[in-house]
């Protein structure tokens, strides 16, 4: 049984039930498709890509692992314009995608040390998610959201993700979500936070849904 499709699986089963996600999220009817993916590839053991057209830009996003050490990383062309870090052990461990939202391109990207249930004796799980865009004041990429700023109730031991969320049919948005045990077939959502760009202040705001 492939153990990460299992999972995945999973983490759409328990969002569903627990509040009525995943890789790149399409962006909402009412915004113009800035981003497209192209192909995604990797062996999925150390390393996953994926590609997206933004305009005329190719832009490849990777995730790396290296050790205990998961690195993120969003290329334009052959040039490296951002990279972030996290520690976990396993690939599939992480997640990352691409959205719009006021009219800009997003990438998301999170690691949890653990993902699932957790066993006897097993060390607390934790987690660290970011949104990154690419500024449209200066020109650089910066993280424009970051998962450390965000209060949830159980510090000592959680996991998180960052992805799609279908409230009806007509109602979708990305959101910032944590819970213990969040990858599991008996965990909870205790904190979700539908996230928004604002043009104006070029920045997010954020809603607890």
């Amino acid at each position: 049984m492939n153990t990460y499709r299992t999972l995945f699986a999973v983490l759409i089963l328990v969002l569903f039930l627990a509040f009525p996600v995943s890789a790149a999220t399409p962006p909402l009817p009412s915004t113009p498709p800035l981003v497209t993916p192209i192909k995604t590839e990797g062996n999925n053991k150390d390393v996953r890509r994926a590609y997206y057209r933004v305009g005329n830009t190719e832009i490849k996003a990777t995730i790396s692992q290296m050790g205990g050490q998961q690195h993120f990383t969003l290329w334009e062309g052959k040039t490296n314009v951002f990279h972030f870090s996290a520690p976990t052990s396993k690939l599939f461990y992480g997640d990352m995608g691409a959205f719009t939202s006021g009219g800009q391109t997003f990438f998301y990207y999170y690691a949890n040390t653990r993902i699932g249930w957790r066993a006897p004796g097993a060390p607390p799980a934790s987690g660290h998610g970011i949104v990154v865009g690419k500024s449209p004041v200066d020109g650089t990429y910066r993280i424009y959201v970051d998962s450390a700023d965000y209060y949830h109730p159980n510090t000592d031991d959680f996991q998180l993700a960052i992805g799609l969320v279908q409230m009806r049919e007509n109602e979708r948005f990305i959101a910032l979500y944590f819970g213990p045990e969040l990858f599991s077939d008996f965990g909870g959502v205790t904190a979700r936070y539908q996230l928004t760009y604002n043009p104006a202040a070029d920045s997010f705001v954020y809603e607890e849904r």
